[in-house]
């Protein structure tokens, strides 16, 4: 299993959040605990979206044509 991939993909997090909500609901939780972790929940899943989709941007190399003819005829 790709963990880089599912840690960054938002149905993954949906899921995660659904299933936590259903097991407070399940426990009678008070409303504000629900949402206070529910608010953790996205915080931590925008997080590593964040992280994760950087880290991939930044391990691609970048290809970067220079044209010699025009940088000499700056130079002049």
């Amino acid at each position: 299993m790709d963990w880089k991939r599912k840690l960054a993909s938002r149905k993954f997090w949906a899921c995660i959040t659904a299933v936590v909500i259903s097991l407070i609901a399940f426990t009678g939780a008070n409303p504000e605990t629900t949402e206070r972790i529910v608010a953790l929940i996205g915080a931590i899943g925008g997080l590593s979206i964040y992280m994760l989709s950087e880290g991939l941007a930044d391990s691609k190399p970048v290809d970067v044509k220079v044209d010699t003819k025009e940088v000499m005829e700056d130079k002049e």
